[in-house]
Order: structure tokens, then C-alpha cells, then sequence
């Protein structure tokens, strides 16, 4: 189930055309008290979708710090006019699941769709690059000498010390000099050897 949080109707249009033929039941709330009422009576698995627009940082968090302990069933995803990534480290801790900008095109919609219905949490590729590079100045253990690099190639070490960095597909390639769909095979050859998901599960171990 989809549920949609807006008092923007063009949003709530926006997001419901997005879902329109898909396998989901969508349901749409512009008030505070609606939502709660319809949580209240629903105890199953759901997604949410919060257009933070219009509504205070007070307001929000209070309403996340609420739905993350008594609605374990409900799985946030906050909407933006301008993401940034101090914002949405700070939803983060608050448990939403995803976080981008209200306007993203449908095609990114049902990408969070997707990931968050598997489990994984969704973030817009910047705010994921940023994460990589904050948590890269925290190491204390030397990247080049970790035990996970022995599992790879030359070449693919290269690429993975890279991504820890912060750089995205497109930098890695030029500072490499090779195509970015050779980065994605040797990313896809990496998550393999090394057992991370993603590359920012990569980031995290490394």
C-alpha cells in the first residue's frame, strides 16, 4: 500500500498517476489528523510518501519521532523542494526509509518504490557521494590496506578506492580513463567478490 501525505493537489495527482498501474492501493491525506485516523484503523506494511513542503521542522519531526515509534508498520519517504544533505541526515535518524525532491520524475518514484518494498533504503545519488566522503574522513584504518582489496583485481582496487572517495561513476572513469559502463561491470564484479550491496555499503567497509 501507498499512502500519499500533500496538501499540494498537483503532487497528490503527480504521485497518483505515477502509481496508477501498478499492483498498489493508494490513498490520499492533505491533513495531519486524516493520516493518523487512517493509521490508526490500517496495520499493514505501507509506504509513505511526506511532502515536507508548507509544514515546520518542529512539525515534521514530531510527526517521524511519532510514526517511527508507534507505526513500526509504516515506512517513510520524505519529499523536498530542495533536498540537502544536512536535511536528510537528519530525517535519516529519524528512520525514513528515502529521501529526494518533491518533484522527481516517476521513473525515480517507483525506484523507491522498489527499494524500500525490498528493505534498502533510498537516497539520490549526490546525497549518497557526500555520505561516502563524510564517512571517508572518519577512518581511522587505511583504505589501500584493507583486507577486502585482496579479493580484487588491480584494476577494480583502483575503481573501489575511488568510489570510497566520493567520486561518482562518471569521475571515476575520466580519472581512470575508461567508460563508465566499464565502472558499472566493475562495480557489479565488486559488490560480488566483497558481499556489499551497494556502494555505499562498499564505502562502509572499506
Amino acid at each position: 500500500m501507498v499512502v500519499f501525505y500533500s496538501s499540494d493537489a498537483l503532487i497528490l495527482n503527480t504521485w497518483n498517476e505515477a502509481f496508477r498501474t501498478s499492483k498498489t492501493v493508494t490513498c490520499n491525506f492533505s491533513l495531519e489528523a486524516e493520516l493518523y485516523d487512517f493509521l490508526q484503523k490500517n496495520d499493514s506494511p505501507m509506504l509513505l510518501f511526506i511532502d515536507t513542503r508548507n509544514r515546520t521542522i518542529p512539525d515534521i519531526e514530531r510527526l517521524l519521532a511519532s510514526l517511527r515509534d508507534h507505526y513500526s508498520c509504516v515506512h517513510v519517504v520524505i519529499f523536498s523542494a530542495m533536498p540537502t544533505y544536512e536535511e536528510g541526515s537528519k530525517w535519516l535518524t529519524l528512520g525514513i526509509k528515502a529521501y529526494g525532491n518533491v518533484h522527481m520524475a516517476p521513473i525515480h518514484l517507483h525506484e523507491i518504490y522498489q527499494s524500500v518494498s525490498a528493505g534498502n533504503i533510498w537516497l539520490y545519488p549526490e546525497f549518497i557521494q557526500t555520505m561516502i566522503r563524510t564517512f571517508s574522513t572518519q577512518k581511522t584504518i587505511t583504505p589501500s590496506s584493507h583486507p577486502l582489496l585482496k579479493r580484487l583485481t588491480q584494476k577494480e582496487q583502483e575503481v573501489a578506492l575511488l568510489l570510497k572517495k566520493g567520486l561518482s561513476n562518471k569521475e571515476i572513469a575520466l580519472h581512470v580513463g575508461i567508460t563508465e559502463r566499464t565502472v558499472k561491470a566493475h562495480l557489479s564484479s565488486i559488490f560480488e567478490k566483497t558481499g556489499a550491496k551497494d556502494r555505499l555499503a562498499l564505502a562502509l567497509v572499506l
